[in-house]
């Protein structure tokens, strides 16, 4: 391996199988394996940032087509020329990222942590896919407890697949490890509108539909 083909993602995402940027990338039909179980797991901590965010990621969606291309926001152009240069998890490489970068410099855009940033947007898209899989894919929800919900509940005020981590929550509302910690994060000051609207609505549910 030379230096320019040195990873840049843990051994966990290098192996992920779809498009980084599908934010519903796991196939419905994924098999509720014990090793699919265990590799998503596995993808969620890695994926899990050490400290909150500055910004939420992933970015909101927005309707391109409602938009001049000179209007589109700066993440758009980015992933735009990272899906060119690292198509997969496994393409995040040192080399490929100076590549990216290279081409960020010659369009004039700032490169300041240029690889940082673009990996924790990477890594922002896969936790979100892998979330939603979990969160209302699983029919087996015995068999994410307890660790989606230790996980779920850090994604939120991580501010990382915020409101993956909180529907994931909402949608397993059944498991007792699921509503204790959506009743945590609803006593955390400072959540956006959307997420705490996730986990109200999760503690509504089961008060309407356990009784």
């Amino acid at each position: 391996m030379t230096a320019a083909d040195t990873p840049l993602l843990p051994e966990a995402l290098r192996a992920y199988p779809y498009s980084w940027w599908d934010g519903k990338a796991w196939p419905i039909d994924t098999e509720e394996s014990e090793e699919n179980l265990a590799y998503a797991r596995a993808v969620l901590e890695a994926c899990l940032p050490p400290e909150p965010l500055a910004e939420p990621l992933p970015p909101e969606e927005v309707r391109l087509k409602d938009l001049d291309e000179a209007d589109w926001p700066e993440w758009v152009v980015l992933r735009d020329l990272l899906l060119e240069h690292m198509p997969r998890a496994r393409d995040v490489t040192v080399g490929r990222m100076a590549e990216a970068e290279a081409e960020w410099a010659r369009q004039g855009r700032d490169t300041t942590d240029f690889a940082a940033r673009s990996i924790r947007l990477i890594t922002s898209w896969i936790a979100e896919a892998t979330l939603h899989w979990c969160g209302l894919y699983v029919d087996d929800e015995a068999a994410l407890t307890p660790w989606l919900q230790d996980l779920a509940e850090q994604y939120v005020p991580h501010r990382m697949a915020a409101e993956q981590a909180a529907w994931a929550l909402h949608q397993t509302w059944r498991m007792p490890e699921s509503l204790a910690a959506l009743a945590r994060l609803a006593a955390v000051e400072g959540l956006p509108g959307e997420v705490r609207s996730i986990i109200e609505g999760g503690l509504e549910r089961a008060a309407r539909e356990g009784s």
